[in-house]
């Protein structure tokens, strides 16, 4: 299954780790209503999405946030989900595990 750990971007510390399962959708962003909130003003309100695309596979999609999606340094509109992912939202990193690996 795979999880998705929630770190500082500075220090690397974990703020808070999800089982993902077989989720269908999870929102991520600073609203009250995000699936997965991250408070922070560079984090835009809907900020980015995990989705389950036709084949099963799961991706993150940025959803028109102001401060932009990032893996390796480059902005980034959708990316497919795998073991040892990270992507930078704001102040926060996205750390992708599969722990049946």
């Amino acid at each position: 299954m795979m999880e998705l750990h929630v770190c500082k971007q500075t220090t690397g510390d974990l703020i808070r780790k999800f089982a993902l399962g077989d989720v269908d959708e999870l929102l991520i962003g600073r609203d009250s209503d995000c699936d997965i909130r991250i408070r922070s003003r560079s984090i835009s309100r809907e900020h980015c999405i995990i989705e389950q695309d036709e084949s099963g596979a799961m991706l993150l999609r940025d959803s028109d946030s102001t401060g932009g999606t990032f893996v390796e340094g480059k902005k980034v509109d959708a990316v497919r989900i795998e073991d040892g992912l990270e992507v930078v939202i704001g102040p926060a990193v996205l750390k992708f595990y599969d722990e049946e690996i």
